[in-house]
């Protein structure tokens, strides 16, 4: 009996959310918890510092938009594209949780040119593999923080296929990510298809969410935090991590990578060379005395 008691614990926990750390935020906008303070550190970066990862690109897209943009969120600085910008991702883990904080500029569900704008769905490639964590209800109609295997195009769905979203664009743009592609292939996988095989559900995370003003253009800026226990996904090794995720039209995408082996500069292994070579020659010379 009290093995059966414990398999049912162990069912009933994979189904419940994630136990949150907390996400304090205090009366200056430091996220107390995390130890950061959103949009006062230096932009456009990638940070890893221990077992905390950060890109940080306020007023910044990594993708140069059709119509000569740029890298700004579309339709650029002081048109409106500031309300649906993604500005920071901050990633953290420990031996049994992982945690994502998005600092982004707008609500995860809005209003733009009189379409409602959804943020997209957190995705996370490790290992070979990929998973999504609902973000809000709205856009998918599945419940928000429930994770999700993804096998497939099919299990992943774009959002807002409107003539007021980037979807349709066909243009080849440069981007940070990789090769020129289009802002759908860059930006995407957006959301957790609502058709998705409900067999592919693995259990919950947690989702809190706040808001702070930061001043002018910041105020209304909307904070994200996510926690996950790694067991529900299978203990990835973090370092392998890529944790992605795009507003619905297009308009920014963000992505934080893991840490990976750091590669000796040619130079660097000419000197290491050299140092082995006279190593050796040195107990040559021992020998022979």
């Amino acid at each position: 009996m009290r093995i059966v008691l414990y398999v049912l614990a162990a069912a009933l926990a994979a189904l419940l959310p994630a136990t949150a750390l907390g996400m304090i935020i205090d009366s200056a906008g430091n996220i107390t918890d995390w130890g950061l303070r959103p949009l006062s550190e230096p932009n456009q970066q990638d940070r890893h510092q221990g077992n905390l990862w950060s890109t940080l690109e306020n007023n910044y897209s990594p993708i140069s938009y059709p119509w000569g943009i740029g890298h700004q969120p579309s339709p650029g600085l002081g048109s409106g594209g500031e309300a649906w910008d993604l500005e920071e991702l901050h990633v953290r883990f420990t031996d049994t949780q992982l945690q994502f904080l998005v600092v982004t500029s707008s609500a995860p569900s809005s209003i733009g040119n009189g379409l409602p704008c959804y943020l997209g769905d957190m995705f996370l490639d490790y290992g070979g593999s990929r998973v999504g964590i609902v973000t809000q209800s709205a856009s998918q109609g599945l419940s928000a923080g429930a994770v999700y295997r993804i096998n497939g195009s099919s299990d992943t769905k774009i959002l807002q296929q409107t003539a007021n979203s980037y979807y349709g664009r066909t243009e080849i743009v440069h981007n940070d990510y990789g090769p020129d592609a289009t802002v759908a292939e860059v930006a995407g996988p957006w959301a957790v298809n609502g058709t998705i095989d409900p067999s592919l559900f693995l259990g919950s995370a947690a989702i809190q969410m706040s808001t702070f003003d930061y001043g002018g253009a910041e105020n209304g800026t909307f904070l994200l935090e996510y926690t996950l226990d790694r067991s529900l996904i299978g203990l990835p090794d973090p370092n392998q991590l890529t944790a992605k995720m795009a507003w619905g039209c297009g308009n920014d995408v963000i992505r934080v990578r893991g840490e990976t082996p750091t590669v000796p500069e040619p130079a660097t292994l000419v000197l290491l060379a050299a140092g082995l070579a006279l190593v050796r020659l040195a107990r040559r010379r021992r020998r022979m005395a």
